[in-house]
């Protein structure tokens, strides 16, 4: 695998963290190595790579709820159903790399559909399996890329203590692109973390009673993500932490003009040798992301 193609995937998805900075020889043309494709997990926000690389992601998550989780009367389960259409764009800016391209900078556009399923293990457990196809492209090369991502996420009610609710997050992810007459990429990832939501007492957002919604995730790599600093060195990621912060409602979602929101807040993401990090929106728990 060609690990620093991966690096645009790690920034939105994850959570994934715990290595230390390597050197290694730089061998590969450095706008190979990180491939725009896997920019369509990414959440809206900017991201950062050793004060040399950095991406700014604008994604429109829109979304279609077929049927809602839980149990009927009589206790059978329902399984929840949720259809995703995922558009994505994004500004890739290279810096201070001279003679090693012709470009700094280049914009790239995915759509990537999906099905998210939830399934209610319990009233304390819930799982969310899913998947999602589709394609990108990228206008300076005028290159297309087929991507796919899926996984299962988990989160467990640990408890629910005088409106202080406190869950435990857990995922794995799987993912990849493949471009035209190119080799095949893919990277694999496991997440863990706590959830906290708790009552901001007479506090109110359009009439409805507010939440301070907050989450702390680690998220670690199965394999190494080796990136190009400069033309003598190549830094090593394998890991990433993530806190986020956000306000929501009790029972419903948040509504701006005509778009709606589980919560609105934001999102810090580091790397555990600290050079990755990201501020993007925090729009959704890592759970339903």
């Amino acid at each position: 695998m060609k690990a620093f193609r991966h690096l645009l995937f790690l920034v939105a998805l994850l959570p994934w963290l715990a290595a230390h900075a390597q050197a290694v020889p730089y061998v590969q043309d450095p706008v190979r190595q990180v491939h725009w494709a896997m920019g369509a997990f990414f959440g809206t926000g900017w991201y950062q790579v050793d004060d040399n690389r950095s991406v700014f992601v604008f994604r429109i998550p829109p979304r279609q709820t077929v049927r809602k989780s839980g149990f009927d009367q009589s206790g059978e389960r329902r399984i929840g159903v949720e259809i995703r259409y995922p558009l994505t764009f994004g500004l890739h800016k290279l810096d201070d790399i001279p003679d090693f391209i012709e470009f700094e900078n280049y914009g790239t556009i995915s759509f990537t559909p999906g099905i998210e399923l939830e399934i209610p293990v319990s009233d304390k457990w819930a799982l969310r399996p899913y998947v999602n196809i589709g394609a990108g492209y990228e206008k300076e090369s005028d290159e297309w890329a087929g991507i796919w991502y899926g996984g299962l996420k988990s989160r467990y009610l640990l408890g629910d203590d005088a409106g202080l609710r406190w869950s435990l997050l857990n995922a794995i992810y799987y993912g990849g692109y493949k471009p035209e007459y190119k080799s095949r990429g893919r990277y694999g990832a496991a997440m863990a973390g706590f959830e906290f939501s708790q009552p901001l007492g007479h506090f109110e957002f359009a009439g409805e009673p507010l939440r301070f919604n907050y989450y702390a995730t680690y998220t670690y790599l199965f394999d190494k993500l080796n990136f190009h600093v400069d033309d003598q060195r190549t830094e090593s990621i394998q890991d990433q932490w993530e806190i986020g912060l956000a306000f929501g409602h009790s029972s419903k979602k948040m509504k701006i003009w005509f778009m709606s929101f589980e919560q609105i807040g934001l999102s810090y993401k580091t790397s555990s040798n600290g050079h990755y990090k990201a501020i993007s929106l925090n729009l959704q728990s890592p759970f339903t992301y």
